[in-house]
């Protein structure tokens, strides 16, 4: 086993959960946008369409962005296409918060984070331009719907999302597999 990619891995999950615990005493009003314990964090927000990134780069366009499907990004005339990464729920993307505004002009805001280059962009609140701001949290509701699990069920989905269970088996928690997992674990 690659001790340095344990390593990685380790320290991956480490700040995941302050991440995840730094979330959850965030409170910003409607439209507000909260911190977050990361290395340069950047509060922002832009107005641009929302686009079916697959499409965009490649041209092979599904029907309303793929109906939740497919990855998407909010594509601006100040930074280009910007890929939504993340919303304020653990461990989801952005994906539902923007598709129901597929090919639609939207502001959204949150933060820009950077990383050895490499930008990221977390959806907090999402509007059509001037109208109501609607938090960023859409995703419980959407899994609850889609796995038809409770509502309840969902405020822990990656312990009960079928998909995930899948990976877990076949890749081990660490990603590096059942054997390394074993190891490292004892």
């Amino acid at each position: 086993m690659n001790y340095a990619n344990v390593m990685v891995k380790k320290t991956w999950h480490v700040v995941m959960a302050a991440l995840c615990v730094g979330l959850t005493g965030c409170a910003a009003g409607p439209g507000g946008i909260d911190n977050w314990p990361v290395t340069n964090a950047e509060k922002n927000g832009f107005v641009g369409t929302v686009v079916d990134v697959q499409c965009e780069l490649t041209g092979n366009c599904a029907d309303n962005c793929g109906e939740g499907k497919r990855q998407l990004a909010v594509k601006t005339e100040e930074f280009g296409t910007v890929l939504a990464a993340k919303n304020l729920n653990f461990y989801s993307g952005a994906v539902d918060e923007l598709w129901p505004f597929c090919a639609e002009t939207v502001e959204v805001n949150g933060l820009f984070t950077e990383h050895q280059g490499v930008k990221f962009f977390q959806v907090q609140n999402v509007r059509q331009p001037g109208g109501k701001w609607l938090k960023a949290t859409r995703y419980l509701q959407a899994w609850s719907e889609r796995t038809g699990q409770p509502l309840s069920v969902a405020s822990r989905w990656y312990d009960n999302d079928d998909r995930v269970k899948t990976i877990l088996e076949r890749d081990g928690r660490l990603g590096l597999g059942v054997e390394a997992d074993q190891e490292y674990f004892q």
